[in-house]
């Protein structure tokens, strides 16, 4: 099969492997749609912690499949040879406290593809019997889109986001950031019935994005005062969310300013590690009694309620593809993807 391999820094090549063979009690699956990410930018530069140079690991951890064998034993759920799935891509180990608690992703020994195994970026990926046991291989309709179905991976991690800060009808939310991310953090707030959405995007194009994907305002942060128009535009009350959907150390930093008394904050981006520490006024948070949160990756039951979503047609994630490119045109995808002009990128083996 083919596969896109990383090497180190700027080395990710395409490269001839044996097709993988289902384990006793694991799976293979073929690869539909697998879409580049934020994540998959950073491992490409060499900056991701779970990739040493010369790790031979494929990435790509956005993946929609069709199962295509079954190992002696397995257990399935239902699942047959042939059936289409999309793949939840983080394995707990079942029993420490976090998994127990319903934290997969918070497993202090977790795995997940593309990111610790071999992920979508490839013709076929093997899938483990822990994966199979833990039910990550969510079914889905035959005449899906599958480049459609690999957004629905960014969209329970937005998912988690908004659930810890809940978001609920009539809230006034505000959301920093205009990318892919930022955008489902959009349309989920819509269709979770908020009664305002404000976005802060200091790029015109991403603003003009964010307002077709139902954005009442977009604000340019770096050419307005961005407190006073966030207060201007919720009746000098303040946002009753606050997303950070950048990695941006000031924005999560301003993002108390913005909130409204009994405001909840989440800090959905991850700042860089060499830029991770922030100074906030304490005082604030105590004195209007805001919630602060933080959220990172998904779990199975996250991307189980995302699917639905999007299969319900409540989250129209098909506009959010505006690119497609074959397995020998990764390089140009991955160009592509860090451009900026695109929104998500989806590699199809």
């Amino acid at each position: 099969m083919r596969a896109l391999v990383y090497h180190g820094p700027e080395q990710l090549e395409l490269e001839q492997r044996p097709d993988p063979v289902a384990a006793r009690g694991g799976a293979v699956v073929r690869v539909l749609a697998c879409g580049i990410c934020g994540t998959d930018l950073r491992i490409a530069k060499g900056a991701h912690r779970a990739y040493a140079d010369g790790a031979a690991r494929v990435p790509g951890h956005e993946i929609a499949a069709e199962l295509v064998e079954l190992g002696a034993g397995a257990g399935a759920g239902g699942l047959a040879v042939g059936d289409r799935v999309f793949i939840a891509p983080n394995l707990g180990c079942g029993h420490c406290p976090a998994c127990r608690a319903g934290r997969s992703n918070l497993c202090a020994s977790a795995e997940a593809f593309g990111i610790t195994r071999d992920g979508g970026f490839a013709e076929y990926m093997a899938v483990p019997p822990a994966a199979l046991e833990q039910g990550l291989l969510l079914p889905v309709p035959a005449g899906a889109d599958p480049a459609v179905l690999s957004v629905v991976e960014p969209l329970a991690c937005v998912l988690r986001g908004q659930r810890a800060v809940g978001v609920r009808e009539g809230d006034r939310v505000l959301v920093c950031g205009a990318g892919p991310i930022g955008l489902l953090h959009v349309l989920l707030a819509r269709a979770a019935g908020a009664a305002k959405v404000l976005v802060s995007e200091p790029h015109a194009r991403r603003r003009e994005e964010a307002v077709a994907f139902g954005a009442d305002v977009g604000i340019d942060p770096s050419g307005e005062d961005l407190r006073v128009r966030v207060f201007e535009e919720t009746d000098e009350l303040g946002a009753d969310v606050v997303i950070t959907a950048v990695p941006v150390p000031a924005v999560q930093e301003q993002s108390l300013e913005l909130a409204a008394v009994g405001g909840r904050i989440n800090f959905f981006g991850g700042l860089p590690r060499d830029a991770s520490t922030i100074r906030i006024d304490a005082n604030v948070v105590h004195y209007r009694e805001l919630q602060l949160t933080g959220t990172t990756a998904n779990d199975t039951d996250d991307c189980r309620e995302a699917l639905e979503l999007a299969l319900s047609g409540r989250i129209a994630l098909d506009r959010l593809v505006t690119a497609r490119f074959p397995l020998e045109q990764a390089g140009a995808a991955f160009a592509a993807a860090a451009g900026g002009r695109e929104l998500k990128v989806v590699l199809e083996p």
